[in-house]
């Protein structure tokens, strides 16, 4: 019931897509609305988190596969900035990797991984809680696929 009464939350905000996630490797900051046109994935993640590890390599994938028509911001929870930039570098995914503790805070996200899928004019399409596996980003292969024709 919790992650439905989320998912409902969710659909019903418009705002998030002008929040201001700050950027881990420098001072500026970035907004789902700066990438208008393209889908965007915000991925909150964690390093003791291996579904979050998983999610990572298939988001990847697609990042490399849909390079011009899809941005994942990679929103890390609980870390420090050391640690986030261990992990992109030892990973090397992809990824714009902004500071996400605040608004997992305050949108109250029922765990890690969760990822909120945008379209390309800034839509919440999906909200996924967990990651019981790759096939779950079928549906965004198919958005993005339908979307580029």
């Amino acid at each position: 019931a919790e992650k439905s009464a989320f998912k409902d939350k969710m659909f019903s905000q418009d705002s998030l897509q002008t929040l201001a996630w700050t950027n881990i490797e420098g001072t500026d900051s970035l907004r789902i609305s700066d990438f208008h046109g393209e889908f965007v994935v915000v991925d909150f993640w964690a390093n003791w988190s291996d579904a979050s590890l998983e999610s990572h390599k298939q988001l990847a994938k697609l990042k490399t596969q849909y390079a011009d028509t899809l941005e994942v911001l990679a929103a890390s929870v609980s870390l420090q900035q050391a640690e986030v930039t261990e992990y992109m570098q030892q990973h090397q995914f992809p990824f714009h990797f902004v500071a996400g503790s605040r608004y997992f805070s305050d949108l109250n996200i029922p765990g890690l991984p969760a990822q909120l899928m945008y379209d390309p004019n800034g839509s919440l399409e999906h909200v996924f809680l967990g990651y019981p596996g790759p096939s779950q980003y079928d549906s965004l292969r198919v958005m993005i696929t339908n979307g580029k024709q």
